[in-house]
């Protein structure tokens, strides 16, 4: 951000069309947009002016609002640093803890795999009952888990708490988004710089969260790390009561009984619930089948029922006013090409990560600190790419950007599935680690962009909620698929010739992956995105305004009535 957001503004800038003055409050002047759909969502009355863009009134200054864009940031991070940093020790876990292989992928699956399966519920529980305090209390509640984590005597404790880690981790994504995007209304470089820091926290935290992991169990033990983590999201959460500005989806002087009385009556409890236990018996079922058989009784049952609450969850989302995921925001094309792109590449990434660790682990023999050392190009790496993602966005067709990004997940994959135990780092691991983290980076950046400006303010936390479950369901069924492949390939006549199959197949699953990332960017028609003078610009002049101010499933929190535009 520039200096010259530090200095004192006498003068500031008038509100926009439409808006009104507010009432000072305790963040300042700020009014409330009267959206079409009767939704107010407090926006900037005034702004201070900088080369970078305005300043949103949201915040005090300029020290709260890089304080806020770190939050945001590490709130992204938040499910990934603990899937990083329990990836690099899960042979110490498992050895300590005596599990099977199918209860170590769980580890980092089942975290995964709760963070998306309650994500888009938490959207909305977001929107109706506050930001803020969903935020701190996601901040809070990661805090206490991850120091459970650290006192796991068996396996069933060790999967189950990182479950609830999970579930932990994605309270704090939603109302990070939602506030960003209420924040930051207008195009600016100031936005892309917010939007591109924003990006880095998924694929960066992971690999931070690897080498803090390292380091604390190379000093003491495998808890350590666990408890680290706890000390460092205890501080977060000191500071994020000072850096996360109010900025709700509601009046402020709206009372919190009449908000309750609203979430009970309009929350899609029966989308939750289909979201969940669909999504759970579908990773469970996969990782189970390798070691169970995919022919046995409770395997099939277990896949058929999956797919049937799915099946029924996409109706309900049909015929429910106030659903978890809007369909609407489907008939967007860009949305859901874009979607559809990243996913699969997201999964490869996370997928390798998780084998590459395991690898230096157990067949380099590496301790986990030396493997966080081994990982730490990356990090470096990742925020090289995303200053330069987050300046290049507004000039660089980012469908190009997009494809540019599912070249560098494919190259890197190939590297990981034909090196060899005694490789060389510098010829394979490395290149493959710095070039991966390039389509983590640019797709994510292209793809936040743009979800961010496919809903309205007052959505904007259930648009982050639909972006984040998609991916980390999307990581929980990959790192399923990839166990039950290596698991399959490590009883065979082969891997006993040579211990290398099991993980040359896991990483050809995150290159047959990576490779379907490319059968969508044919259809993507996207130009730039983030100028000054305008939301976006499609080489296409395709408008989103249609999805916008479209049949809106919003709620009106100032009645019981879904709102309508």
């Amino acid at each position: 951000m520039a200096a010259a957001d530090m200095e004192t503004h006498e003068s500031s800038v008038k509100p926009s069309p439409g808006q009104a003055e507010a009432p000072a409050s305790g963040m300042g002047s700020i009014p409330h947009s009267a959206e079409s759909d009767g939704a107010a969502t407090p926006v900037p009355a005034a702004a201070t002016k900088t080369p970078f863009g305005e300043r949103p009134a949201c915040f005090k200054n300029t020290v709260q609002e890089i304080g806020f864009v770190f939050q945001a940031t590490n709130a992204l991070a938040t499910g990934s640093f603990f899937q990083g940093a329990s990836s690099i020790i899960t042979a110490s876990i498992g050895r300590d803890l005596g599990m099977t292989q199918g209860e170590i992928t769980w580890i980092t699956a089942s975290s995964a795999l709760t963070a998306g399966a309650f994500q888009l519920g938490l959207g909305q529980l977001a929107d109706l009952l506050g930001r803020r305090p969903v935020f701190l209390a996601g901040m809070v509640s990661f805090t206490a888990f991850s120091l459970l984590v650290a006192f796991a005597q068996d396996p069933f404790w060790m999967d189950v708490v990182c479950g609830v880690v999970g579930l932990c981790s994605a309270m704090v994504v939603p109302p990070a988004i939602g506030i960003m995007g209420a924040a930051y209304t207008q195009p600016s470089k100031r936005k892309n710089l917010a939007f591109s820091a924003f990006s880095a926290g998924n694929p960066l935290g992971f690999v931070f969260g690897s080498i803090f992991s390292g380091i604390a169990t190379r000093l003491f033990n495998w808890r350590a790390a666990f408890i680290l983590i706890a000390i460092l999201w205890a501080l977060f959460t000191v500071l994020a009561i000072w850096t996360i500005p109010r900025v709700e989806a509601f009046p402020p002087e709206q009372p919190f009984k009449d908000r309750l009385k609203i979430f009970i009556k309009t929350f899609d409890s029966v989308g939750t619930v289909l979201t969940v236990f669909g999504t759970g018996l579908l990773t469970a079922g996969i990782t189970l089948a390798p070691t169970d058989g995919w022919g046995a009784a409770h395997i099939i049952a277990v896949l058929v029922i999956a797919v049937l609450l799915l099946v029924i969850f996409v109706f309900w989302e049909r015929i429910y006013s106030n659903p978890l995921m809007p369909p609407h925001i489907w008939k967007d094309r860009n949305f859901t090409l874009i979607i559809l792109a990243c996913l699969p590449g997201y999964m490869s990434f996370i997928s390798a990560q998780f084998w590459l660790s395991f690898f230096m682990q157990e067949l380099q023999h590496l301790s986990p600190l030396d493997v966080a050392v081994h990982l730490l190009p990356q990090a470096i790496a990742g925020l090289i790419y995303n200053i330069i993602a987050g300046s290049i966005l507004h000039r660089v067709n980012n469908t190009l950007l997009m494809a540019f990004g599912s070249l560098a997940y494919i190259t890197a994959n190939v590297l990981m599935s034909v090196m060899r135990p005694d490789s060389s780092y510098w010829r394979f691991i490395f290149p493959a680690l710095i070039i991966s983290v390039i389509g983590a980076d640019f797709q994510f950046n292209v793809a936040n962009m743009y979800v961010m400006q496919s809903l309205p303010s007052h959505r904007q936390a259930l648009a982050g909620g639909i972006f984040n479950t998609l991916f980390r369901l999307g990581a929980a069924v990959a790192l399923g698929a990839s166990t039950a492949v290596f698991v399959s390939a490590t009883g065979t006549a082969e891997a006993m010739a040579d211990p290398m199959v099991p993980y040359k197949k896991a990483f050809q699953v995150s290159v047959g992956l990576s490779a379907a990332s490319f059968l969508f960017l044919p259809f993507i028609r996207l130009g730039t995105q983030g100028h000054a003078s305008q939301e976006t610009d499609t080489d296409t002049g395709e408008s989103k305004k249609a999805l916008v101010d479209g049949p809106s499933q919003g709620v009106r929190l100032g009645s019981e009535k879904s709102a309508e535009p």
